[in-house]
């Protein structure tokens, strides 16, 4: 089977911010939210976000109520705004990350491979944004699979 190595080799800003915490799915979220928590919500982040969700509840998440649903209306609001100093950030929607997900658990090398296939299906320019969800997620990963690699 096919171990999933994250998108560098190089210790990433989101693999240093987990150092010490949690690996689980929103231990990730909040290491992304460390790293690029300032730039606005954009749809490649509901999408990995979206995928984060689900992996951590085990299922179906909340149409209304989730973190994911918190992202998708804080995009649509973001893209009917012009200064970006005005827009909700991916650190006010992660916020909300412990009062949404009541569920959570270790990463995955599926779970990261799956959160980077979400993240590039949903980037215009087909990357993965650096310190990001993704990153962050694949970081978790490889903290959870061999700590001393970092």
């Amino acid at each position: 089977m096919k171990k999933f190595v994250g998108p560098t080799e190089e210790i990433s800003t989101a693999a240093e911010a987990l150092i010490g915490r949690s690996t689980t799915l929103t231990e990730a979220l909040k290491a992304a939210s460390m790293n690029v928590g300032h730039k606005p919500v954009e749809t490649t982040d509901v999408a990995a976000i979206k995928e984060v969700e689900t992996r951590a509840i085990g299922g179906d998440i909340e149409s209304e109520g989730g973190v994911t649903a918190v992202a998708s209306k804080a995009v649509a609001r973001n893209q009917k705004i012009g200064k970006d100093n005005e827009k909700t950030n991916l650190g006010d929607v992660i916020a909300e990350i412990d009062v949404k997900v009541t569920r959570d658990r270790e990463v995955t090398s599926e779970d990261a491979e799956a959160v980077i296939r979400a993240e590039l299906n949903h980037s215009p320019f087909n990357n993965i944004i650096p310190g990001g969800v993704a990153e962050s997620v694949a970081a978790a990963y490889k903290l959870n699979h061999d700590p001393s690699s970092l």
